[in-house]
């Protein structure tokens, strides 16, 4: 028994020891609670609604388990690696279409001083960079500022390279393109595809890289004390090899924003257009349930390619510290322009949020959120509310 005892001791110091070094980290989020939400239309003097009530996983923050880790190569470079899964606390499925790690998955290289390349799945510079900016950290649903801003939705490029440079100690300047994005896409009016029924997922396609959906990103951000500023761009470009080739011309969005910390209140502020489609990350509120009569596929996870179409958004937001617990809230506002879309069928969205945060420890909180949208998905007269409360754990 003694000798047992010592070689299980110098098995875990063994163990711990390789795991200093390499510096690997078991880390999640558990985040599940009660939802009541409700949307409605009047549409040609007929009222339709849809309410649902029930368990709501993932509100605060998606519901993960990960690894990451680093191994110092020498010379202060290290190579660094996220393997992050998503599910639902719910029902214990997997999200992200069911992928393994569809989170994340990347691997990469670093080096503190100049800055870090990775390959894989992983977010957009506008996903990135604007989630310390958004009072509610893209979480909430339709409260996040992905409600607005398409391209900062949490949207996620497979197959991506992104290169982040520290050009100075404040300073961080990133740039990523996607061979393979693996979104779906709907090209509207092109060739075949009227009326935005052609819809398809482009896999990669290893020796015709042009029938994939592709992306490029870009971004910057400073970050000194307690102010934050961040701009992003991002870019899609159609496959060859749907009806009559790829739309014309390439959905654009971009947006600027920033962020400052009085330690009594942080405000925060962001801008931004969109140009030629949209882009759709995490589902936005209750107006995309499948059973919705505001349910649409373009509001969906993927792309839209519709030429003409354009949109300004603009989020005021703050966020209130109080002890233990903390208050937030924004309001957002989106203006549908051009004319892919009739002006008799769209209104300006706009989106009241607020929410109430109660820390029982640095790992578990719970919250509480309210948020109401008017002209919902900048539909004219519809009507979107959620409210909820819930409990979030981090390990």
């Amino acid at each position: 028994m003694k000798k047992f005892t010592v070689i299980f001791w110098l098995l875990v110091c063994h163990v711990s020891a390789a795991l200093a070094q390499d510096n690997l980290t078991v880390y999640g989020i558990i985040d599940i609670g009660l939802q009541y939400a409700t949307v409605n239309q009047t549409k040609e003097n007929v009222r339709q609604s849809n309410q649902f009530f029930g368990i709501s996983s993932g509100v605060q923050s998606g519901s993960r388990f990960g690894l990451r880790g680093a191994h110092e190569m020498g010379g202060g470079f290290e190579t660094v690696f996220t393997l992050e899964n998503g599910f639902n606390a719910g029902t214990g499925e997997a999200q992200q279409g069911g992928r393994l790690f569809g989170r994340q998955s990347t691997v990469g290289i670093r080096n503190n001083n100049i800055g870090q390349l990775d390959l894989g799945r992983q977010i957009n510079f506008a996903s990135n960079y604007f989630l310390p900016i958004d009072p509610f950290i893209e979480g909430f649903g339709q409260a996040n500022i992905g409600a607005s801003f398409g391209s900062a939705n949490t949207v996620r490029y497979s197959n991506m390279l992104m290169l982040q440079a520290q050009a100075t100690r404040s300073l961080t300047i990133g740039a990523g393109y996607s061979f393979a994005t693996e979104l779906t896409g709907i090209y509207a009016d092109n060739g075949l595809c009227a009326n935005g029924v052609c819809q398809a997922v482009n896999q990669s396609s290893q020796f015709q890289t042009n029938n994939n959906l592709r992306a490029i990103t870009l971004g910057a951000k400073y970050a000194n004390g307690p102010l934050l500023l961040a701009i992003a761009y991002d870019q899609l470009r159609g496959p060859d090899n749907i009806p009559n080739g790829p739309p014309k011309p390439n959905p654009t969005a971009w947006l600027a924003g920033g962020a400052y910390d009085f330690n009594v209140i942080k405000i925060s502020f962001a801008y931004g257009q969109t140009r030629n489609g949209t882009w759709n990350g995490q589902p936005v509120g209750a107006g995309t349930t499948p059973t919705s009569p505001l349910s649409d596929n373009s509001l969906g996870s993927g792309a839209l390619f519709l030429a003409g179409a354009a949109a300004s958004s603009v989020m005021l937001g703050m966020t209130i510290p109080i002890g233990e617990a903390s208050i937030l809230a924004s309001v957002q506002r989106l203006q549908q322009q051009g004319d892919a879309v009739p002006s008799s069928l769209t209104a300006p969205q706009m989106i009241y949020s607020a929410a109430y945060l109660y820390s029982f420890s640095r790992r578990t909180n719970l919250y509480t959120y309210a948020s109401y949208g008017n002209n919902y998905a900048a539909l004219q007269s519809a009507q979107s509310t959620v409210v909820g409360v819930g409990l979030r754990h981090q390990f």
